[in-house]
């Protein structure tokens, strides 16, 4: 009775994984995808406008895909919802089932609840800063930035490359006057950086306001001749481009293979686009002056996997033994054949990921003078195509436009802005 009771279950276990294999993948979520890379933005977000389509356990990448594509849809208020959610789940998700555990060391990690790699965390806090600065809401991105901060502190050498975000977090410190976390966050970055000569205006400026006459002459050895230029001027207004460009790298399955069965499966990232394009920004005046700070998405997200990797390893070891082990406790040699080829089929890694996130992030900072009123139309050629940013009247100590590839103009301008010009989008 024991051996016919054994073999019903394994019976079982092997339509349940049949079962998994078929509905792993969520339909919802690729078509979004797929629609918001072929330009259709607004049928993108609509695709996903129903949580319960999708399953329970990939419900953080719903947040993550939705909160990305309602930013670049220009709907910042909806996509800092579905961007909070997102982070409120990921908190939540720390505390594991351990049946789900458990279930996953004998099929697939895709049992598991969807926790997001450290770098996509860290993203969830970069988009919600720049969704409030573009609403013109600096207090709500300086609580993102400091909540991006303690994911910078859990995962310092995963994220070392997240420069862009870095240089986001500064800013929003000196958005909100907040001078000493400002240089401190500068420092950081001209640390992490290996050169303090992109950010060497910002420190030079605040070292100063500081009183650290010492620090402040160390820095302005690194000044160009343009940021030289904008410091003699004094604090002044600045325009500030956040430039998505091309598609994040996604995960792929590799595979090494033992016998009699054996199957050890992870994922690695393949990139989608290969080569950076620096964006180039001219007006009526001729060519801008800017700094700009670029994160590459793909280093930064293979270094969170990296760091994964010793914990991937170990889960996948034991999930190997407990699978060698129920298969050489089976009788029957056929059962035991089928169990062993349905184990190997399905010995898949996990390869979720946020894939709409772009290739590469650019935060470009234009200092005007201090004088200034009004801005030129500005020009913005990124990643082969051309966006015209219209002209705009200086009413605010800085202003925000994103833009992605080639797509019309992304930002929000003020009201008062938007008297003497218009939103060509």
């Amino acid at each position: 009775m024991r051996h016919r009771g054994f073999n019903g279950c394994w019976a079982a276990l092997f339509c349940l994984l049949l079962w998994m294999a078929a509905g792993c993948a969520s339909g919802k979520l690729e078509l979004a995808r797929q629609s918001f890379y072929n330009g259709r933005i607004d049928y993108a977000a609509t695709v996903l406008d129903d949580e319960k389509e999708i399953p329970r356990r990939d419900r953080l990448l719903y947040f993550l895909e939705k909160g990305g594509i309602l930013h670049h849809k220009q709907d910042y208020a909806q996509s800092i919802q579905m961007l909070r959610q997102a982070a409120d789940l990921i908190d939540r998700q720390e505390v594991i089932s351990a049946s789900r555990q458990t279930g996953s060391l004998v099929t697939s990690e895709r049992l598991t609840l969807y926790k997001g790699e450290y770098a996509e965390r860290l993203w969830v806090h970069t988009y919600l800063m720049m969704n409030y600065l573009l609403i013109h809401d600096p207090e709500g991105a300086l609580v993102e930035a400091k909540q991006a901060l303690e994911v910078f502190d859990a995962y310092p050498d995963a994220l070392g490359g997240a420069y862009f975000t870095r240089a986001l977090i500064a800013h929003c410190f000196e958005a909100n006057n907040e001078v000493n976390g400002a240089y401190i966050e500068y420092k950081k970055l001209a640390q992490a950086l290996g050169d303090p000569a992109p950010v060497a205006d910002r420190l030079v400026m605040l070292a100063r306001r500081l009183g650290f006459s010492d620090e402040a002459a160390a820095y302005a050895k690194h000044l160009s001749p343009a940021q030289r230029r904008a410091v003699e001027k004094g604090p002044g207004p600045a325009v500030i481009l956040f430039i998505s460009q091309g598609r994040s790298p996604v995960k792929i399955p590799q595979n090494i293979v033992a016998p009699p069965s054996i199957r050890f499966s992870f994922a690695t990232y393949r990139e989608r686009t290969h080569t950076y394009e620096a964006p180039l920004i001219y007006s009526a005046e001729g060519e801008m002056a800017d700094i700009r700070i670029k994160t590459d998405i793909a280093d930064v997200l293979s270094a969170s996997l990296k760091e994964r990797a010793a914990r991937i390893i170990a889960k996948e070891t034991a999930r190997v033994a407990a699978k060698e082990a129920i298969a050489q406790n089976i009788d029957d040699a056929f059962l035991e054949a089928l169990v062993r080829g349905a184990f190997f089929v399905l010995e898949e890694p996990d390869t979720r990921a946020w894939q709409t996130l772009p290739a590469y992030w650019t935060l470009i900072r234009m200092p005007l003078s201090p004088d200034r009123k009004k801005v030129p139309a500005l020009t913005v050629h990124n990643a082969g195509a051309r966006v015209t940013l219209p002209a705009f009247r200086i009413s605010r100590p800085y202003t925000y436009f994103a833009l992605r590839d080639g797509e019309p103009f992304m930002g929000r301008q003020g009201p008062e802005d938007e008297k003497t010009s218009e939103n060509p989008s």
